[in-house]
């Protein structure tokens, strides 16, 4: 799955360059929106693919614990590593002339970007590589290390799409990225396998000052605050 998603995430990239004009030639805004919106399209693909699996099996997401919403102790864990990834981003805003304040009162296209994103990688993401992949590790019999440590580094590996920007870049992004799906995994296990709490930190943690970074890294309008 680490690496299955980014090729997925790929193909419907390149089929909305091919097939929509404005992913291309259009605003920095539109070209934004369709950049991430080949990610979500892919992520929710997944997630498709995993309610059948699961309907194989005689089974539903709420068996997974996608619906459970844990206990104090994992709300606390999850809000804590989405708290500290958000102020290591913040910093990175007046950097862009970007006021902190947009990153939690977006507007425009932003908003849009925000929720897409935040909603996305929330809540399909954590089915992903939460609920599934450390439920699919625990029935073949892995213990809970195993079960945080392995899907979080498939978790980092996922985001292979920003090795566009360069190794180094990449790797900044996605060894922090598995660091804080393992803290997810453990939120996960701390609640008795409850979802909720490491769908409400992640959809935090992206809809705030990620979409901001994101779009300057695709739109190399890095400097000037886009209209």
């Amino acid at each position: 799955m680490g690496l299955g998603l980014p090729a997925a995430i790929w193909v419907a990239a390149k089929l909305i360059k091919l097939s929509i004009p404005a992913a291309t030639h259009g605003s920095p805004g539109e070209r934004f929106l369709w950049w991430i919106a080949g990610p979500a399209i892919a992520e929710w693909l997944f997630v498709l693919g995993v309610v059948f699996v699961l309907r194989q099996r005689q089974l539903s997401l709420k068996d997974i614990g996608v619906w459970r919403t844990g206990n104090w102790r994992a709300w606390v864990f999850a809000l804590f590593f989405a708290a500290l990834a958000i102020g290591g981003n913040l910093r990175f805003l007046p950097r862009m002339n970007v006021p902190i304040s947009s990153a939690f009162f977006p507007h425009g296209f932003h908003l849009a970007a925000a929720l897409m994103m935040g909603i996305t990688a929330g809540f399909c993401e954590e089915v992903l590589f939460r609920a599934f992949l450390m439920t699919e590790f625990a029935n073949a019999g892995y213990g809970k290390v195993a079960q945080v440590l392995i899907p979080g580094v498939a978790f980092g590996l996922s985001h292979a799409g920003y090795l566009n920007q360069g190794f180094l870049p990449w790797l900044g992004i996605a060894v922090p990225t598995a660091f804080l799906g393992m803290m997810w995994g453990v939120a996960y296990l701390m609640g008795r396998r409850g979802l909720v709490p490491a769908i409400v930190a992640h959809f935090l943690n992206d809809a705030t000052a990620l979409p901001w970074i994101s779009f300057f890294m695709v739109t190399g309008a890095l400097g000037r605050t886009p209209g």
